[in-house]
């Protein structure tokens, strides 16, 4: 179709949606289409004025605004004396989609900035596309409304940080001085005014803390679909119950603060009508419950993607304008050398969704590339390579110009990698990919491929559902970076599933259900309880009520039920004064100065309590059960033995133990290759040793150690408190317990700077420095950064220490 088609085409979809026949978002679709197409083209005056009417009749200006990101040559303004009434009539709409001198929203967020009413209940449950731009209405709605004190919760530490450092930097701009905390513990060191950003996990830890006179004027909930486990793309958070953090975080968040306002977000979320086959009615039911209102904005693509499958491809194709000739490539490795190629030739940058963390790197190591000038991130590499082993994947890929992305690469990595390319200049335009890529991460890239149908591998593999295909595909293209992005799977499936109906969103609170869980009763409206709940919750008041548990106590860690705290009272009660004494020692060298040292028959005591628990996670059950006895015959779990390893010796530690264990097994394959004559590169094995011993140390730290033990630990330390203020009749605050590993294993930190800069992301460090600045050792510290240290410390000092 050449640009005279084109441009017909475009003017008759505007006729009818002026002749309202045609829909909005129907209109949008069109005009992103051509918006893309003329891009490039030579455009003289009455173009721009015919495209300036254009983007303002779709309702976003935004898209004549962004021409000159295309077009080197292109002159955006229009001559003074050729300005009809059409041009005048577009340039007065645009003035009012503008909410200060730096801020313009489009349309379809204008309309939802404009039910925010101040005096009135402003209640609502928004489902939109992932370009529509939720977390930037968020702003100008808290802008417009001046609220007092604010809590922003997100999936994610990055995605807090994330937002932190907008807010730090001057990126956002509010009317009013807040101070801004991402700490649940702040010792009700409140401003004013205050913006609380936390996950869910973090935002039930502050309500637990928090001074009960302070009152939350705003909540909003980012990707709110996890409220429903059938929802969550990620299978590790499905493990770690996260759906129940995020039903928690909104009831208990409205319950303590009746009167608040509430956005609660997330994209492409399927809300079925009553008259629907296998209508569920349970969502409805909680936006009724809390009077929410549904805005549904799903249709709205604001960046417009293409949908392409080459699985049985077998010539040449044309995708988008661009030839593509799969002639004789069969395995998938030769078609993503052959797509991705092309798109580099054209300097696009490309995702490629993998299913798994070992596929992402399979992927990054197949794609044949030499290596690309690093001068770019020169420093960022050699202290990889000062730090790491250097035949991890990670680095090896960098010196091709790809970065490896998924949830066990170290955060500070993971965010230089996405830094690095979203910056076109630094060379890193490939990035290969698990479901950490759907998070929330925001990245520009203009294509996707999806390397296969599926999330997980093996027994734990699933296949994509609808919402998962295009949360996936909603990553390809980026709002005031493209007009239109581009998928293309290697799988049919994939394009099966992405047109499918998806699944309806669910909440388990508002049904009545034969398998709920004792954790969700409380949370449960009294008309969906069963008996066999109603049973529980009066069983659990009596035992609470038994053992003189306070609610303030008992309602901490909600996580885990009240039943299981109560079991943890009782096996601390039952102790005998043998391990008492072990636990008291255990309790002493955590709180010695100025390192934590760790007795491990006190924390084998607890150990064995927490193996009486229901622990949903295998690996840690595993972990705990699984003994050895050390060099002076003391029989201990596994775990005892990596977490002495990591808090003596940080990530090398449990780097250098699973490296070695992993190349004994790898001598032992050459042994039994050369009795047998057999061939065998000893390089690639060595090669996959080190980058499964890379996975297992990052699971095992900032999985296993950071989020399942800590939970468990932190149960433990509560009831433990307890017992003991009740026993010696003192305040429960002033009993000291392991506080001080738990803000070990969650922030590997302990300052307060530190553990900010922890949940930022950078090299540790600069974690050990600001735990340390205020000493001799911070200075050595501080002295021994290497460029690339020095660089993030430079960057990140204004965010941390104001």
């Amino acid at each position: 179709m050449d640009r005279q088609e084109r441009t017909l085409d475009v003017v008759k979809a505007l006729n009818s949606f002026n002749n309202g026949i045609l829909a909005s978002h129907v209109l949008l679709d069109k005009v992103c289409d051509f918006f893309d197409f003329i891009k490039d083209e030579e455009l003289d005056d009455s173009d721009k004025r015919f495209l300036l009417y254009l983007s303002n009749k779709a309702g976003v200006p935004h898209y004549y605004d962004i021409l000159d990101k295309f077009n080197i040559d292109y002159n955006s303004s229009i001559d003074d004396e050729n300005i009809g009434l059409n041009t005048l009539s577009s340039l007065l709409y645009e003035a009012s989609l503008y909410t200060d001198d730096n801020s313009k929203l489009h349309q379809y967020q204008m309309e939802i900035l404009n039910l925010f009413i101040k005096g009135e209940k402003n209640r609502f449950f928004l489902s939109a596309s992932t370009s529509f731009g939720k977390t930037h209405l968020v702003y100008e709605v808290i802008k417009k409304m001046q609220y007092k004190n604010i809590a922003l919760i997100f999936p994610s530490i990055a995605l807090l940080t994330e937002n932190l450092a907008k807010i730090k930097e001057g990126r956002i701009r509010f009317p009013i001085d807040y101070k801004i905390h991402t700490l649940s513990d702040i010792d009700n060191d409140y401003g004013e005014t205050n913006i609380f950003i936390f996950t869910p996990e973090r935002f039930l830890s502050f309500l637990d803390k928090t001074n009960l006179d302070l009152t939350l004027d705003f909540i909003f909930v980012d990707e709110v679909y996890k409220i429903d486990n059938g929802y969550i793309i990620d299978n590790e958070a499905k493990e770690n119950e996260r759906d129940v953090a995020y039903r928690m975080a909104i009831f208990y968040g409205m319950s303590r603060f009746s009167n608040v306002d509430l956005l609660l977000a997330g994209p492409y979320i399927e809300i079925f009508e009553p008259e629907s086959p296998n209508y569920n009615p349970s969502f409805d039911l909680f936006l009724s419950d809390f009077q929410i209102t549904k805005l549904l904005r799903n249709q709205y693509e604001i960046v417009k993607v293409s949908k392409n499958e080459i699985e049985t491809t077998k010539g040449q194709l044309n995708i988008d304008g661009i030839e593509f000739d799969f002639s004789g490539k069969k395995t998938k490795k030769a078609k993503i050398q052959e797509i991705v190629n092309r798109l580099l030739l054209r300097n696009e940058n490309v995702i490629i969704y993998c299913n798994t963390q070992a596929n992402a790197e399979k992927v990054a190591k197949e794609y044949e590339r030499v290596n690309i000038e690093a001068n770019y991130f020169t420093s960022f590499l050699e202290h990889l390579k000062n730090k790491y082993d250097n035949d991890w994947i990670v680095i090896k890929s960098l010196e091709k110009g790809i970065g490896v992305h998924h949830g066990v690469v170290p955060k500070y990595i993971q965010k230089e990698i996405v830094s690095l390319f979203n910056t076109s200049q630094s060379g890193i335009n490939i990035l290969t990919s698990t479901t950490t890529i759907t998070e929330g991460v925001n990245t520009t890239a203009k294509n996707m491929i999806v390397y296969k149908s599926e999330k997980g591998a093996g027994k734990n593999g699933k296949p994509l559902l609808a919402f998962d295909a295009k949360n996936i595909a909603g990553r390809a293209g980026r709002f005031m970076e493209h007009y239109k992005g581009r998928v293309i799977s290697l799988e049919k499936e994939f394009m099966d599933v992405i047109t499918q109906t998806g699944n309806q969103i669910e909440h388990k609170n508002y049904q009545t259900s034969d398998n709920r869980k004792e954790i969700d009763d409380e949370m449960t409206p009294s008309q969906f309880l069963d008996d066999r709940s109603i049973q529980r919750l009066e069983e659990i008041r009596g035992l609470q009520n038994e053992r003189g548990i306070p609610d303030e106590i008992i309602s901490q860690f909600k996580v885990i039920s009240k039943r299981e705290k109560i079991k943890m009272y009782d096996l601390i009660n039952e102790l005998s004064k043998e391990s008492q004494k072990k636990i008291r020692e255990l309790i002493a060298g955590l709180n010695s100065e100025p390192y934590l040292i760790l007795d491990k028959s006190g924390f084998q005591i607890i150990l064995n309590l927490i193996k009486e628990f229901t622990i949903e996670t295998k690996n840690l059950y595993f972990l705990i059960d699984r003994k050895y006895i050390d060099k002076d015959g003391i029989q201990s779990s596994i775990l005892t033995a990596s977490l002495l390893s990591y808090l003596y010796n940080g990530f090398s530690g449990i780097y250098d133990y699973n490296y070695g264990r992993l190349m004994n097994n790898v001598r032992e394959r050459v042994k039994e290759a050369e009795l047998k004559n057999k061939e065998i590169d000893i390089n690639v094995l060595t090669e996959n040793a080190v980058n499964s011993a890379m996975r297992l140390s990052s699971t095992l730290i900032f999985n296993t150690f950071k989020y399942q033990l800590v939970k468990y630990l932190g149960v433990f330390n509560l009831m433990y408190k307890f017992r003991v203020s009740q026993h010696l009749k003192q305040d429960f605050d002033t009993i000291t317990g392991i506080d001080k590993l738990l803000i070990k294993l969650e922030y590997n930190a302990f300052s307060p700077e530190a553990r900010i800069a922890s949940d930022y992301g950078v090299p540790q460090k600069i974690i050990d420095f600001y735990d340390a600045r205020n000493n001799i050792e911070g200075k050595s510290i501080l002295n021994s950064f290497d460029n690339y240290e020095k660089s993030i410390y430079d960057k990140i000092k204004k965010i941390i220490e104001e």
